[in-house]
C-alpha cells in the first residue's frame, strides 16, 4: 500500500511532534519508521514507498474494525526542500496526494538547524562562517539533483541554512505538482502554542475524526533553546524579509514572523 498523505516540512520547524500526535490516531496506519526518505533518495520506486507501510488487507481490516477511512502517510522536513521530490511524489503516489507544510520563522529555523547540525557533528564551522560559506557549499546542487536521477548531496541537505528560508520558491514546485488545493500550509508559532488543536486540524483535512483529550505532552525534539544572537537575528529576519513578502502574496494571507 503506499502512503496518501506527506508531511513535507520544513526542517527544526516541528515536523517530528506534529508527525507523533497524528500518528496517535487509530485512523493513521503505523509505518516502519518516520522519514522513509524514499523520495529524496536514489532511484525511487513505489515498491520501495510500499515497504515502509501497511498492507492493504490489514488497512481494509482496520477499516472494518473502526467502521471508517484509514489514511497512511509519510514524514521528511526533506521532501520540501529537494528540488526532484515533488514530481517524483505525483508520479508515484498520484496528483491526489495530500500534503501538509509546516513553517517556521525562517530566521529562527536557520539557526536551530545549524545548532541541529552540530550537535550530530557534521558541521565545523561558527554559524556565520557556516551562512558566509553557504553559496560554496551549494553552488551547483539543485542543477545535479535534478539532473541526475541517482545523485544524493550531503552539502545541499546539512548545510542549506538560509537556502530552506526560501519557503515560496520551494512551495511553488509543489504547487505546480499538485495544485495548491492539495497542501495545507501551516505555521509552527500556531503549533507551538497548541499543538493538540494544529494536529486535529491535519486530521479533520485528511478527513478523519479528532484525537481525543489527552494529557498535555511536551513538544518532541526541540533543540537546546539556545536564542541567536540579537544582531544575528536581525541580519537574518533583514535577509528573510523579501522571501516572507513573496511567501505570503503566494498564500494569501500574511506571515506571523517579525521582519526586525
Amino acid at each position: 500500500m503506499l502512503p496518501d498523505f506527506l508531511l513535507i516540512g520544513a526542517q527544526k520547524s516541528g515536523t517530528t511532534d506534529l508527525d507523533r500526535r497524528i500518528a496517535r490516531s487509530p485512523h493513521v496506519l503505523p509505518r516502519a519508521a518516520k522519514e522513509c526518505r524514499i523520495l529524496a533518495g536514489p532511484r525511487p520506486s513505489s515498491l520501495r514507498c510500499r515497504s515502509f507501510q501497511e498492507s492493504a488487507f490489514r488497512r481494509a481490516r482496520l477499516q472494518r474494525r473502526l467502521g471508517d477511512r484509514c489514511r497512511a502517510g509519510d514524514a521528511c522536513p526533506y521532501y520540501l526542500f529537494h528540488p526532484r521530490t515533488p514530481t517524483i511524489a505525483r508520479d508515484l503516489l498520484g496528483p491526489e496526494l495530500d500534503l501538509i507544510v509546516l513553517l517556521r520563522d525562517p530566521a529562527l529555523r536557520a539557526w536551530s538547524h545549524h545548532r541541529h547540525e552540530r550537535r550530530l557533528g557534521v558541521e565545523t564551522l561558527e554559524f556565520e562562517d557556516a551562512i558566509a560559506q553557504e553559496p560554496a557549499r551549494l553552488a551547483g546542487e539543485t542543477r545535479r539533483l535534478l539532473d541526475d536521477p541517482a545523485a544524493v548531496s550531503g552539502p545541499h541537505e546539512h548545510f542549506s541554512y538560509l537556502a530552506r528560508g526560501r519557503y515560496a520558491e520551494q512551495l511553488e514546485r509543489w504547487f505546480e505538482a499538485f495544485g495548491s488545493e492539495r497542501v495545507l500550509v501551516l505555521f509552527s508559532e500556531d503549533h507551538f502554542e497548541d499543538p493538540e488543536g494544529t494536529s486535529n486540524r491535519v486530521l479533520e483535512r485528511l478527513g478523519l475524526p479528532p484525537n481525543p483529550s489527552a494529557p498535555p505532552l511536551p513538544i518532541a525534539n526541540r533543540g537546546d533553546g539556545r536564542p541567536p544572537p540579537p544582531a544575528t537575528l536581525d541580519r537574518l529576519r533583514a535577509h528573510f524579509a523579501p522571501q516572507n513578502d513573496r511567501l505570503a502574496r503566494l498564500l494569501g494571507r500574511p506571515v506571523p514572523w517579525p521582519e526586525s
